[in-house]
């Protein structure tokens, strides 16, 4: 399954949210909004990672 093949299924407007990556599944969305919405209070400082950056960064 090609980037382009995986992300169809969100439209433009889900794209923009800020934890959004190419490959990323209508499952992995649901629990990154989830995870979003509880950590919102670090959204303004700049603090905010998605979680699929703090796995990345564990993998490294």
């Amino acid at each position: 399954m090609t980037v382009d093949e995986s992300s169809g299924w969100a439209s433009a407007t889900l794209k923009e949210v800020p934890f959004w990556r190419d490959d990323m599944s209508p499952e992995e969305y649901e629990t990154e909004r989830t995870y979003y919405l509880k950590n919102y209070h670090l959204v303004r400082p700049g603090l905010y990672v998605p979680l699929w950056k703090h796995r990345m960064e564990e993998l490294e």
